[in-house]
């Protein structure tokens, strides 16, 4: 039985959908140039291809349609994403460049995912700058104000990651799974305090050995920041020996008592 162009494209896209990337380029490949759903295919194979980490490939038929077609969105975007994946980054900082011209002004997930481009190349100030104009189109974002605090904490800019922490704790912070990297964004910027106090607010949230790791983290980490460490002659819990830290840091207080065990920080 002869099988017609149109049975092979719908096999391979039976094949793409089961993610059989391999066996639908069989089908794809079967397509020829004459073929009047020829591009629509060629969109198919550069994803297969992309998926098979063939970005040579995947690159060589990119070029090739940019060329017939002009500037696409969607072929700018797998282009950026292939000289990524082939560590080509002028390559790829030509290709944003492109990219930026055509995209959107009001697609801020557009926008997040080029600052997310920028900070893979380790382009700081244009990741910074695209993840404001997400911001712009939408204040609340937080994938956006996320992404602005890890950008912020790769330049070592500790206020913009305090101004984020603090909009998503009042935005996410009964959901353990997004509240979790607003914490450690306080403990990056040494808000040890505050810290202790989320952890306490999460003990509703999260399990009781989840917040007893956290406050070790919190009490390993005040430990390097001083330079010390808490000797007791009995026995005390980490969230005791954090505050005698923090009152340590605060006044200098090496000595004394509570709850009726001896101190010293030395």
């Amino acid at each position: 039985m002869v099988i017609t162009m149109d049975s092979k494209i719908n096999k391979g896209r039976i094949e793409f959908n089961d993610e059989n990337y391999e066996k639908a380029l069989t089908y794809f490949d079967a397509v020829g140039e004459d073929d009047e759903d020829y591009d629509y295919v060629l969109i198919f194979k550069i994803t297969c291809l992309m998926e098979l980490e063939r970005y040579d490939n995947a690159l060589f038929l990119i070029d090739s349609l940019l060329a017939e077609e002009g500037d696409g969105e969607l072929l700018l975007y797998e282009k950026i994403r292939c000289h990524i994946a082939l560590d080509e980054k002028r390559e790829s900082l030509e290709a944003l460049k492109r990219f930026e011209r055509i995209m959107q002004d009001d697609n801020k997930n557009m926008m997040l995912d080029v600052a997310r481009f920028y900070k893979f190349l380790g382009e700081y100030n244009d990741a910074l700058r695209f993840c404001n104009m997400a911001l712009d189109v939408d204040g609340d974002f937080e994938d956006a104000l996320y992404e602005k605090s890890l950008v912020a904490i790769a330049i070592g800019n500790y206020g913009i990651v305090e101004n984020c922490a603090n909009k998503l704790m009042g935005m996410v912070s009964d959901n353990q799974f997004r509240i979790f990297p607003v914490f450690l964004f306080k403990l990056y910027g040494g808000k040890y305090r505050e810290c202790v106090g989320m952890i306490d607010d999460m003990e509703g949230i999260f399990q009781d050995k989840t917040c007893d790791m956290l406050r070790m983290v919190v009490l390993n980490q005040l430990r390097e920041k001083l330079g010390v460490d808490v000797h007791v002659d009995g026995e005390l819990s980490v969230g005791e020996t954090i505050g005698l830290l923090l009152e340590y840091e605060r006044t200098g207080v090496q000595r004394g008592i509570v709850n009726d065990i001896g101190f010293t920080i030395m």
